[in-house]
């Protein structure tokens, strides 16, 4: 299975972080945690939409790519970590899909695993693939509104901002290869933010070790060692956390793309696909080198992709990575 576009919008409406202190219920103690530990100076905000005209802006791309026939997208997997998203009874999938010629598709959502079901879909397109045909697709679909504080704001860790993105994803072809996928899921820290501090305090104290180990699985799975890990494109949590995780790992953080952590803040599922269409159009990566997304969910999911960068003349559909799904266990400039 190989990704083989991106596309993402970013809004230009920038919002820096000291400007949400009212909205958000900060002190400017809490800011400065934000900015000077974690990294975070600012959010991107679309003003002028609503959740459907945030993901129409990368439709938009999707179906007027020359490159991309829009009958051949069998399946749209619109990944989101609010569950309700959107208010009852409107329908923005089949809204969007009649707006974009889309009526074909088979859509649906995944929202189980909060901010890593963007890496879970990979293991659902992976599933779904077999049973098209050769040159049909899937897309990946991801982007969410904050449209409250409280889903704006996960406290001393980072603020969300707005941003959506779209993979399309086959079995051949230009791109990147999926070479395997790793995902771990602790439920005991299901209401992490609602439950009482001494789980927030356990979840705080595993999270860098279990995260940790969830790479180490899957580059270990994939016959890999770290060394071959060229780049670790990661979701934009904080760059506090990809700090610790950098030196548990004796990993170059250099070689971790942070720098939209302070450009964009934590986009929900977008993250990790926004970062890799950076890296790319950047040409960061050679033909055949390894990387990793990497993603966590609260719930907890520790989500995990070997990716291997395929340039042009992808090779097709990889049966080894039927192995490495088995074994999974059910977070825009230049380098930093």
């Amino acid at each position: 299975m190989h990704i083989k576009q991106i596309w993402s919008y970013i809004p230009e409406h920038i919002v820096p972080i000291r400007e949400l202190n009212e909205v958000l219920g900060l002190n400017n103690a809490q800011t400065k945690v934000l900015e000077k530990i974690h990294g975070l100076k600012q959010v991107r905000q679309d003003r002028d939409g609503d959740l459907a005209s945030l993901l129409g802006r990368v439709l938009t791309q999707v179906v007027n790519n020359p490159e991309v026939a829009p009958n051949s997208i069998k399946y749209i997997i619109y990944c989101h970590t609010i569950q309700e998203n959107f208010p009852f009874p409107m329908k923005v999938l089949q809204v969007l899909k009649r707006t974009y010629g889309l009526q074909h598709a088979i859509a649906f959502s995944l929202t189980q695993q909060n901010c890593a079901s963007g890496l879970i879909a990979l293991n659902v397109a992976e599933t779904l693939l077999p049973s098209l045909e050769a040159d049909d697709h899937i897309l990946i679909l991801t982007g969410e509104k904050t449209f409250s504080p409280v889903v704006q704001l996960i406290p001393n860790t980072t603020v969300m901002g707005e941003a959506s993105a779209a993979v399309l994803v086959g079995n051949k072809g230009n791109g990147s290869r999926v070479v395997g996928l790793t995902s771990v899921t602790l439920g005991q820290f299901c209401n992490v933010l609602t439950g009482t501090p001494q789980i927030l305090r356990e979840f705080q104290e595993i999270y860098t070790p279990r995260l940790c180990e969830a790479i180490v699985a899957a580059v270990e799975q994939a016959g890999l060692t770290l060394q071959d890990i060229r780049y670790i494109v990661p979701h934009n949590v904080n760059l506090s956390s990809w700090k610790k995780v950098a030196i548990r790992l004796s990993y170059p953080l250099e070689r971790i793309y942070t720098s939209n952590v302070q450009e964009i803040g934590h986009c929900f599922c977008s993250d990790p696909f926004i970062n890799l269409q950076a890296i790319l159009e950047q040409k960061l990566l050679q033909p055949e080198e390894y990387y990793l997304l990497v993603t966590v969910g609260l719930g907890v999911t520790f989500s995990v992709a070997v990716m291997q960068y395929a340039g042009i003349g992808g090779d097709g559909r990889d049966h080894r990575i039927d192995g490495f799904f088995e074994q999974a266990q059910v977070g825009v400039n230049g380098p930093a």
